[in-house]
């Protein structure tokens, strides 16, 4: 699978959360998808013409339902814990039956600032193994500059290190891989991955393609199966062919 298509694949695991016959002024949905922003999971409203059921929510995935919740039990929600990921974490009784499907490994996103701040994280968890490979797509090879001082340290700590970059400026002196590759997948795909370092559970992938306004989707996982299929991807699809390229003559 290329990059595209995996990220599409997150795609395809979206649910959906629909919120039928809202009786208040229709704010829970918009408060819902602030709550719920980096779940893989589309909100919207929908007023049946019989009106009924009346304040209910119905969580499905493709066409299945995976879970019905009263309206109120969602605005208590919203009310009595804190917004964000980390909220996702909680195991109340009352609150199981939808956060229990909620409760993912991997994210999705069109904040590139939230996506920053990922990318340092899992170049932090990097850090704090002290070994095992990272892979990080820049697009082009002139934004690896600013950089720069992260990979040296990540691989002064032991961190074997792979950049990636469309060559529009010499390549970079990095202790490490630069692959200069000149191809639409990594002019448009910002990618940062690491392989866990032996240990799985320290696994992680931010993976974001840029659309055509200059913003990104992009998704981050904690999945070792998503993980490891971009990892295959980058290895058959560039360290492969850079191992195979003869050397020119020096």
């Amino acid at each position: 699978m290329t990059l595209a298509q995996i990220l599409e694949a997150i795609g395809d695991h979206e649910k959906e959360l629909v919120v039928f016959n809202d009786e208040a002024d229709g704010s829970i949905v918009d408060e819902l998808r602030e709550y719920f922003r980096t779940q893989n999971v589309r909100i919207r409203a929908e007023t049946t013409a019989s009106g009924r059921p009346t304040g209910v929510a119905v969580l499905a995935k493709r066409r299945t339902v995976l879970s019905v919740v009263s309206v109120a039990t969602l605005r208590e929600l919203l009310a009595g814990v804190p917004s964000g990921a980390d909220a996702i974490g909680i195991a109340d009784g009352d609150y199981e039956p939808i956060l229990g499907y909620l409760k993912e490994t991997t994210f999705t996103s069109r904040d590139t600032e939230q996506m920053l701040y990922t990318t340092r994280e899992i170049e932090d968890r990097a850090r704090r193994v002290r070994g095992g490979t990272i892979h990080a797509g820049f697009q082009r090879l002139s934004l690896v500059a600013d950089q720069q001082p992260i990979y040296a340290d990540l691989a002064a700590r032991g961190v074997d290190v792979h950049i990636y970059g469309v060559p529009d400026v010499p390549t970079p002196e990095i202790d490490g891989a630069v692959h200069a590759v000149g191809n639409d997948e990594i002019a448009e795909t910002w990618f940062v991955v690491f392989d866990g370092g032996g240990e799985g559970v320290q696994k992680c992938a931010l993976l974001a393609e840029e659309r055509g306004d200059g913003s990104f989707d992009g998704a981050w996982t904690y999945d070792p199966t998503i993980v490891d299929s971009i990892l295959e991807h980058l290895e058959e699809t560039y360290l492969a062919a850079d191992r195979t390229r003869p050397q020119s003559d020096t």
